[in-house]
């Protein structure tokens, strides 16, 4: 992940369309790519290290009760 900014007056990319003098934080394979086929339009500005994702503890869900194979489903009309 890399910190750049843009040169050019619009560029595509997964953030969306960035225009001149943005700056934008891009992964290392997409900067590449970029730089492929436009190599004069962003500049590289530092090394942004990845952001750590917290760790969050999922609450346990209640246990559910299942009916028996051979339990008898009740009907609709009862009365039947």
């Amino acid at each position: 992940m890399k910190e750049v900014v843009v040169n050019r007056i619009k560029i595509k990319c997964s953030k969306g369309r960035i225009e001149k003098g943005e700056t934008v934080i891009l992964s290392d394979a997409e900067i590449a790519k970029i730089i492929s086929f436009r190599p004069d339009s962003i500049t590289v500005l530092r090394e942004v290290p990845k952001p750590a994702k917290p760790v969050v503890a999922t609450p346990e869900a209640p246990k559910k009760t299942r009916k028996s194979r051979n339990a008898k489903s009740s009907s609709l009309h009862k009365s039947l």
